[in-house]
């Protein structure tokens, strides 16, 4: 039987959210596609993927994750169109890294509003609407967010707070709907190549020898982790889930 599911997936127009909508829609569910800044690449993705599915299965949004009013717009026109959303993953992110002495309130407030109140608010405006008996929410965190690192305090801090939030949700949603949480590692994008001037063989080769499975992760990964949760986790709720080939044991 076709899959009949929902899922809306948050900062989905490049890197591992666009992964995550294109293997969704061959799966069968009709996906909403949301993005904030990247318009060219959320409508060229958009096109894509009515070609291949049909315009009934996929919708294309323009929310800021950290805005009630525009979350809510979103999910009213998910509704409208598709009745229901039963699957939300919070995949949206944003890194503003800086030494901490030197970091700004702006800087700290626009990472904690789109990592961590962000995906309160769409976490809350799903449940607010959702009516059925199994449904799902991922969040996305980060290893740094048990751990720390050096020039991310806001980001590390938030990714913390998602774990944690993640652990809350899990408790006050169930039974009716699971709450976990992934956490990948360092991936084959391009915003992580770049970040980690990755493109350059030796800085590369010195990454990868501290990955026990001697490869960056790809965003395929990602989503086979998120689809096992969404499709065959029944018993699992409040749990994190780490996609990182052993960097993080």
């Amino acid at each position: 039987m076709p899959e009949k599911r929902v899922v809306l997936v948050t900062g989905s127009s490049r890197g591992i959210g666009a992964t995550l909508v294109t293997e969704f829609a061959k799966d069968g569910f009709r996906v909403v596609l949301n993005y904030a800044h990247s318009q060219g690449e959320a409508e060229a993705l958009h096109r894509a993927l009515v070609g291949q599915h049909g315009a009934d299965r996929i919708l294309l949004r323009k929310a800021n994750v950290a805005k009630r009013d525009e979350v809510k717009a979103m999910f009213d026109a998910a509704v409208d169109r598709f009745g229901r959303v039963d699957v939300l993953v919070n995949n949206a992110g944003l890194n503003i890294d800086g030494p901490f002495l030197a970091m700004t309130d702006e800087q700290w407030e626009r990472v904690i509003a789109t990592n961590l109140t962000g995906t309160f608010i769409c976490a809350q405006e799903f449940a607010l609407r959702f009516t059925g008996k199994a449904g799902h929410i991922i969040n996305f965190s980060a290893a740094t967010g048990l751990r720390g690192r050096k020039n991310g305090a806001n980001y590390c801090s938030a990714k913390a707070g998602v774990i944690t939030l993640t652990k809350c949700l899990a408790i006050e949603l169930a039974p009716k709907i699971c709450v976990n949480c992934v956490l990948p590692g360092q991936m084959n994008t391009e915003e992580v190549m770049t970040r980690y001037n990755l493109h350059d063989k030796p800085t590369l080769d010195r990454m990868l020898s501290t990955i026990p499975l001697g490869r960056l992760g790809t965003t395929e990964d990602v989503y086979r982790v998120v689809r096992f949760l969404v499709k065959d986790a029944e018993f699992i709720t409040g749990q994190n889930f780490f996609v990182n080939g052993g960097m993080v044991l």
